[in-house]
């Protein structure tokens, strides 16, 4: 199945961290049975750019394959014609930017102070959970679970060789991290780019970027690709290290009641 580059890259991490797909003539029914909490790990993907402007019947096709979720993910091709239509059923219309390049970006210059390296204890780890709880979860038990079962699946992907993450440590304390996975094609894609608060503005994430570039080369990459907010100050900086305008990622969702 042709899909566009942030979909095929996404179905291509969800596979490796164990996700089930289900093919349909239109759609895709995604299943993270080690991550019942991640959102976007359970999902429907609507295959059919045809059909995008079809959101009663797409939210029920949700509901009636994975009745358990409390949340609402459904995936999209293209941009809706009606936008409003998907906001009346109060599923939020959310839209990245995909990027990529043929070039990896160079490493930059190592911040003074920091060790680089790939996380591959147990401690280490451990502290890549408690980084993005601090940074994305402080205040969400729900999102804590799903961050420490994240890690487990990350975990399991790093092992079979067609993952890594890694991280810059201040002393002993990991203070930044990134991922990449090989989607195979010679695509590898960055995943969960991070900072602690206290340690932004150092260029640890720049230099991480080039890190996993390499390691990705090294295993027959040739073409990375990463995926930000749109129009965020990421997007602009991952622009501005090379990486240029792939398409576009559209999801409709609804977050659980509190």
């Amino acid at each position: 199945m042709d899909l566009p580059l942030a979909w095929h890259t996404d179905l291509a991490v969800l596979r490796l961290n164990g996700a089930t797909v289900d093919e349909r003539p239109d759609h895709l029914v995604v299943r993270s049975p080690a991550n019942p909490l991640h959102h976007w790990g359970n999902l429907v993907l609507v295959t059919d750019a045809e059909r995008v402007d079809e959101p009663e019947h797409w939210l029920e096709v949700f509901e009636r394959e994975l009745p358990e979720a409390r949340h609402r993910s459904i995936g999209l091709v293209a941009d809706p014609r009606d936008p409003e239509a998907w906001q009346a059923l109060d599923l939020e219309l959310d839209r990245d930017d995909v990027l990529a390049t043929t070039t990896p970006p160079a490493q930059t210059r190592v911040p003074q102070g920091y060790l680089f390296k790939q996380l591959a204890d147990a401690i280490e780890w451990e502290q890549s959970t408690g980084l993005r709880i601090q940074e994305f979860a402080a205040d969400d038990p729900h999102e804590a679970e799903f961050e420490r079962r994240s890690t487990g699946t990350r975990r399991e992907a790093s092992a079979t060789g067609e993952a890594a993450w890694f991280g810059a440590f201040f002393g002993d304390r990991l203070v930044a991290e990134l991922g990449i996975v090989l989607c195979g094609d010679g695509v590898a894609r960055y995943q969960s780019v991070v900072t602690a608060a206290d340690h932004r503005r150092r260029g640890l994430a720049g230099h991480l970027l080039g890190v996993a570039a390499d390691w990705a080369a090294e295993h027959g990459a040739h073409r990375w690709v990463i995926v930000a907010d749109d129009g965020s100050d990421a997007a602009r900086l991952y622009r501005a290290r090379g990486f240029q305008p792939a398409g576009r990622g559209v999801r409709a969702g609804r977050k659980p009641p509190a």
